[in-house]
């Protein structure tokens, strides 16, 4: 095999490329290769046909392997960088004359990343180029081998033979500064801003070298002169706000950022993602919120179309303790446009949130009819049917959930579900089987593991168990106060009171809801101990709460008739 077919076929392999059948080949290596060439070129250009034009390159490279503008063509179409920079370079050896070959090489290489090799192309390139951005890509490739003051240089050789170019001039500033010649590049910023003072961009690389130095006061003069240039461009303010961030001016940053977010050239996506950084700021949030709150609302206002935008806003509004108006805006997406399963998503969040059960049954059933295979909609329902005790139905939509379900957790996280509605139900047996069925799916379920446990230790049976299941729970999921108060009853349960005090005082001390039950098992526990004073007065809490009466007066005077202590 020849040596240029062998390299084609490496090629045409990258290219993912299958070579033509052998008549075609034959036939195409009795033309001549200009022809060839052309008809390469043709296939490359005009019919977009990659593969054809590889197709004719081999049989150029059967006749010669070393055909320079074939091997250029191959580069430009071998999709992997390495292999397009060994075929320029064979095509630049052939004519190191050519200016053409010898910029593909330079590219090529770059390209695959092997900046060094790069530096003596391009240094042989900007001798007789007449394009400045080979000036550019010299000096970039210097200063990245930390040749910083040749790149210097050559951006000193194409002023003098260009003139000033705002890109190079602001690049040679920026090495000027990085090599410690302030004084230089200061100077060549005055003289930008005097030789084109009309130029906002000017004012902006001076103001930048200023702040860098600490001059403030001059750096915010010199934006403003920017700014009123033009006072409809977005790049001034944008550099002021950086000015003002980089110096912790939190007030000034979201002034400036109001006039930015107010302006239709600045990107949508920028804006908000300059939201997204300033909204994960909770403390600014709340000692700026007057101009957060100016600043999202610009945003809607200028941008109500996007839906993005109107998530950001409700989820603000929502922060904001402003929740109605929240969901006013997310059924807007409903009423007014094709709502998709996020858009009902998002209402049925909110009206949960509100406690709005009714809403929440209305709005899942709308979004059901638009996917109903959806198993988190699916799951909402199923839960609002065991929350108004049709176990029945909760039951079914969960099994239904199972159909559907792609993954073990989804499955564990269901026949879990099912076990708390057969407990609903007094179903026991039941209960505990779909437990077991859950946790072979996912031994690690931290809900099952310990509703599983206390259910157990309510029956009084299997406690050990319980314990090593409680366990596992908290194990999983650390300062649950329900978690420790599962294991704080179970220990009590088993008779290890001492234990059960130290767990359940955790559990007290993580408590943020008003349930009783925290207080009345912490009382049980304290009386088994003796400490009848600080059992009663825990008791006394849980009847606060809402504890039944009945029970605490059983624990109050358990020789009663008809007492009996739980």
């Amino acid at each position: 095999m020849k040596k240029g077919f062998a390299i084609l076929l490496v090629a045409l392999l990258c290219c993912g490329f299958i070579p033509q059948q052998k008549a075609l080949r034959q036939a195409a290596s009795k033309r001549p290769i200009s022809e060839l060439y052309a008809e390469a070129i043709k296939q490359t250009t005009i019919h977009r046909d990659t593969l054809h034009a590889i197709a004719i390159i081999e049989a150029i490279f059967q006749q010669d392997s070393n055909y320079a503008p074939a091997l250029s063509l191959l580069a430009r179409l071998t999709k992997k960088p390495k292999n397009a920079a060994e075929y320029s370079e064979r095509a630049y050896r052939q004519d190191t004359t050519n200016r053409y070959y010898l910029e593909g090489y330079g590219k090529a290489l770059i390209a695959a990343n092997e900046y060094d090799k790069a530096v003596p192309i391009f240094e042989k390139m900007v001798c007789k180029s007449t394009d400045p951005d080979h000036y550019r890509i010299l000096a970039l490739l210097l200063d990245n081998n930390k040749r910083t003051n040749e790149a210097l240089a050559v951006l000193d050789s194409a002023e003098v033979r260009f003139g000033r170019i705002p890109l190079l001039g602001r690049m040679r500033q920026y090495y000027l500064m990085k090599t410690g010649k302030v004084l230089a590049a200061e100077a060549e910023a005055r003289k930008a801003v005097a030789e084109a003072p009309y130029l906002a961009d000017n004012y902006i690389v001076l103001a930048e070298i200023y702040w860098l130095t600490k001059r403030d006061s001059l750096a915010v003069a010199s934006l403003k002169e920017a700014i009123a240039i033009d006072t409809l461009a977005v790049e001034p303010w944008v550099a002021l706000g950086d000015f003002y961030q980089m110096r912790g001016n939190k007030a000034g940053y979201l002034s400036t950022m109001e006039v930015v977010f107010a302006n239709k050239n600045y990107p949508l996506k920028e804006k908000m993602e300059v939201w997204r950084k300033l909204s994960g700021d909770i403390a600014s949030y709340r000692q700026f919120y007057s101009q957060y709150d100016a600043l999202i609302k610009l945003l809607y206002i200028h941008h109500p179309e996007s839906k993005e935008v109107a998530v950001l806003y409700a989820q603000h509004l929502i922060v904001s303790g402003k929740a109605d108006e929240a969901l006013r805006l997310c059924k807007q997406s409903i009423d007014y446009k094709s709502p998709d399963v996020e858009d009902f998503t998002r209402v049925i969040e909110l009206e949960n949130h509100l406690n709005r059960s009714d809403s929440v049954q209305k709005y899942t059933a709308l979004a059901l009819a638009i996917a109903p295979h959806n198993t988190d909609l699916l799951q909402i329902s199923a839960a609002l049917a065991q929350q108004r005790g049709e176990y029945d139905k909760a039951i079914e939509i969960y099994n239904e959930v199972l159909k559907y379900a792609d993954n073990d957790e989804l499955r564990s996280s269901m026949w879990g579900a099912i076990g708390d509605v057969e407990h609903n139900r007094e179903k026991k047996k039941r209960c505990y089987s779909a437990y077991n069925k859950a946790l072979r799916y996912n031994a690690d379920n931290s809900s099952v593991l310990n509703n599983y446990a206390y259910f157990l230790s309510l029956d009084g049976c299997d406690l050990e168990r319980a314990l090593t299941m409680a366990t596992r729970a908290n194990e999983l999921s650390a300062n649950n106060a329900t978690y420790l108060d599962t294991k704080a009853w179970v220990l009590y349960k088993l008779g290890r009171y001492a234990e059960a005090k130290k767990v359940m005082q955790q559990a007290l001390s993580l408590n943020r809801s008003r349930s009783p039950e925290y207080p009345l098992h912490y009382g049980d526990i304290l009386n088994a101990l003796g400490e009848d004073f600080m059992a009663k007065t825990y008791w006394r809490k849980a009847l606060e709460l809402g504890a039944d009466k009945e029970e605490i007066e059983r624990r109050f005077f358990p020789n009663k008739k008809g007492s009996k202590k739980d």
